[in-house]
């Protein structure tokens, strides 16, 4: 009952917020043009105190993002009080691009907490809509500017505010995408990114600045933006969204490849093309979105080679370890024999020494308590048999090796024995019930002349020959 009782206020919150939203978004095109400011100012405020309360709601691990979501709400009443108090349109310019900075600083802080797992399609995502945005600034908005009489330095935040919120969409939709069932707080956060974008692009091809008054239609869509923003972070389950989505494939397929390739020659295409018509070329789209893109596409090509490296780790790994206890398996066995061996050769003097251990009683349990205790008894054995002093393996089934290099082979050979006894002697909790196993043991010596194969065969034939006495006995 307590627990219906705070959704209905919290969707409570939400409808009454929502009620002052829409009397502002539908007031904006009516009131006076110097009135509309404070609409902005209402709503904002409304908007810090929802980031606020949904800070508390959420855990000290999770508030990153919705720090920055708080400290980007705080700036953007300070850019309605700026523009209120008649200062200069580059400094109001300026505090909403702070604001919009850490904005886009929590989106991305909330879409990478929630796609942790997908950074190769958030980084296909962002660069698609980065690109897609390039192209409507050069064909578009440029020429607009340029006729303007817009300086470079304004020039390129306007780019850098273009794109960095195209980029933000791009990852808001990647990780809805991927999401089942979709957020509605994340819906909702992607819908103000794309009505604050709409209402951008708007605004600086109609005026050649983003916070200088225009159109009631057009600053409706900013303040719809604003009430977006703030249903965002009144909803329910807004504390929710940070946390880590489902994890899709990462296959790079060839369409991915044309993309981020496409991506890199973008821009210089664009400025090639301007040059060859005549065309004044784009310097805030030659710096600011190929910096942008370029080292999106440089991190995607990285991480790419990490997992590449990381996938032939792991396949080594796969082919030279059981895969059940996690030992080194036979072949790697042969191997690190070869390997020791030679050296024993270089050195001229015998060093090696090969235990070769099979279980006694493991087959009494794996029948009577059926394979998957067997599987058990086996890792937890196999976690008992490593020691620092000696390479352990996986030979095949319940058989064990032990090898090490020592140039007092017979003090080495008891002191690995004594450890395999001592390792099996307590008792193994293997489904519900503790058992014991045994082991019958064959050591070996290498002289410098043996082989692995004899090696191995001799010491198999030690460990049957100890097997054959324990029965007899």
């Amino acid at each position: 009952m307590a627990a219906d009782r705070t959704a209905v206020t919290r969707y409570s919150g939400m409808a009454a917020f929502l009620g002052v939203g829409l009397a502002c978004t539908a007031a904006v095109p009516v009131v006076a043009s110097s009135d509309r400011l404070w609409l902005f100012l209402l709503v904002s405020v409304l908007d810090v105190a929802g980031a606020g309360w949904l800070l508390r709601r959420v855990p000290r691990g999770d508030r990153l993002p919705y720090g920055l979501l708080l400290v980007g709400a705080v700036w953007m009443v300070a850019s309605n009080v700026t523009s209120l108090s008649g200062v200069t349109a580059s400094v109001a310019d300026l505090v909403l691009a702070v604001g919009n900075l850490h904005m886009l600083a929590a989106a991305v802080a909330l879409v990478l907490r929630r796609g942790r797992n997908d950074i190769g399609g958030l980084i296909d995502a962002a660069v698609a809509a980065i690109v897609a945005a390039a192209l409507i600034w050069t064909l578009l908005l440029q020429p607009v500017l340029d006729e303007a009489g817009v300086d470079l330095l304004l020039q390129a935040s306007l780019l850098a505010t273009v794109l960095l919120l195209s980029g933000v969409l791009g990852m808001l939709i990647r990780v809805l995408h991927t999401s089942r069932p979709r957020p509605v707080p994340l819906l909702l956060l992607a819908a103000a990114v794309l009505t604050d974008l709409i209402a951008s692009v708007a605004a600086i091809f109609v005026t050649g600045t983003v916070t200088a008054q225009t159109s009631g239609y057009h600053e409706m869509i900013f303040m719809v933006s604003y009430v977006l923003l703030g249903l965002a972070v009144l909803h329910p389950a807004a504390p929710l969204i940070a946390r880590p989505g489902p994890v899709p494939p990462d296959r790079l397929r060839t369409a991915r490849v044309m993309l981020l390739t496409a991506a890199v020659t973008v821009v210089p295409t664009v400025s090639g093309i301007r040059e060859i018509l005549d065309i004044q070329g784009d310097a805030a789209l030659l710096t600011v979105g190929n910096l942008l893109i370029v080292g999106l596409v440089a991190f995607r090509v990285a991480r790419l080679g990490r997992q590449r490296e990381e996938a032939e780790q792991q396949l080594r790994h796969q082919a030279t370890h059981d895969l059940l206890t996690g030992l080194p398996n036979r072949a790697e066995l042969w191997h690190h024999l070869d390997a020791a061996l030679a050296a024993e050769q270089r050195a001229g003097r015998p060093s090696v020494v090969l235990l070769f251990c099979d279980l006694n009683g493991f087959k009494q349990v794996n029948d009577r308590l059926g394979h998957l205790a067997g599987d058990d008894l086996l890792t937890e054995v196999a976690a008992r048999l490593r020691t620092a002093g000696a390479f352990t393996a996986r030979y095949g089934g319940d058989e064990f090796v032990l090898l090490c290099d020592d140039p007092d082979q017979a003090a080495a050979a008891r002191r690995l024995t004594a450890h395999l006894h001592r390792a099996l002697t307590p008792p193994i909790l293997v489904a519900g019930e503790h058992v014991r196993v045994g082991a019958s043991i064959g050591a070996v010596l290498s002289d410098t002349t043996l082989d692995a194969d004899e090696l191995i065969r001799r010491a198999d034939e030690a460990m049957y020959t100890e097997k054959a006495t324990r029965r007899a006995a």
